[in-house]
């Protein structure tokens, strides 16, 4: 069983670089270096990933097998009949028969896609779930104002209504008032026509 200081960075070591890790990413289940440990924070698909530092001594940090413990030969592949990690000598020994025997490595990444998967997923339901609030709420917005455009012209029409009953009593008044004014003229000039004509009659 290999001890803490043993565990490498698995990024690092996919890299062929044996960086010291310093932190342990539980969502990936995968060791990091300091540096990896940044990037990994700052990632849209790992930022809210669970990590704590390996010298905090968690049983589940200081249990994790590198090596085989019957061989002592590093754990670098994985048997799917058994799912369990096994070493180069493990393969003749104890799953001859087994199918299905693949690297620790791809075994590890195709875990790390599911996950990546699975946020990605997430974060594209979480999208659809915003687009979907928006399209609701624009779609309420269009409505409400074509709702106030309706209400709007029918104010303008009953306005409009009011204007015109007002202009037509106006306009009633106003005739009634020059009709009147005119047949008070008419009655005048026809009055100083007659005395004309009388006065003419009689020089």
């Amino acid at each position: 069983m290999a001890s803490i200081k043993h565990i490498p960075c698995g990024p690092c070591h996919e890299r062929i670089a044996n960086i010291k890790a310093e932190f342990w990413c539980y969502n990936c289940d995968e060791a990091l270096c300091s540096t990896c440990s940044s990037r990994h924070k700052i990632s849209l698909l790992s930022r809210d990933h669970k990590t704590i530092h390996i010298k905090s001594h968690k049983p589940s940090i200081k249990d994790i097998k590198t090596e085989c413990n019957k061989h002592g030969q590093q754990l670098n592949l994985y048997c799917l009949s058994h799912l369990m990690p096994c070493c180069d000598d493990c393969i003749p020994s104890s799953h001859s028969k087994c199918t299905g025997i693949k690297h620790l490595a791809s075994i590890v990444e195709e875990t790390k896609m599911e996950k990546s998967k699975q946020h990605l997923e997430k974060d594209i339901n979480s999208i659809l779930d915003i687009l979907n609030k928006m399209l609701i709420n624009k779609s309420g917005n269009i409505k409400r104002g074509e709702q106030q455009c309706d209400s709007m012209k029918d104010r303008i029409a009953e306005f409009r209504n009011k204007i015109n009953e007002h202009l037509d009593n106006l306009e009633k008044k106003l005739c009634k008032e020059a009709e009147t004014v005119l047949n008070k003229e008419k009655s005048k000039a026809s009055d100083l026509i007659l005395n004309l004509k009388k006065k003419k009659r009689t020089t």
